[in-house]
């Protein structure tokens, strides 16, 4: 019973963490300069390439941790499916 606690509890906020970093990261790449030298723009000790690898990473953990997120609490999905077709 703990394990599974501190499991989900880990979970939730994994992906909360990452989901966060995925959002602040994309604002950056987002508001980044344009231009044939933005590029080699340094924001808080990375390049722009660094972001980017950083941002894509993070998505995908998180896409992930969604997943498991589904997976570890299958029977309560199950339960709103049937609830939100039950008409």
């Amino acid at each position: 019973m703990i394990w599974r606690k501190v499991r989900r509890i880990l979970l939730f906020y994994s992906m909360i963490t990452s989901g966060i970093i995925t959002t602040i990261t994309g604002f950056i790449l987002y508001f980044w300069p344009s231009g044939p030298r933005a590029g080699q723009l340094v924001i808080f000790g990375f390049q722009k390439q660094v972001w980017e690898d950083i941002h894509t990473y993070l998505a995908l953990v998180a896409a992930v941790l969604i997943i498991l997120h589904v997976i570890e609490n299958k029977a309560c999905v199950k339960m709103y499916i049937r609830e939100t077709l039950k008409g």
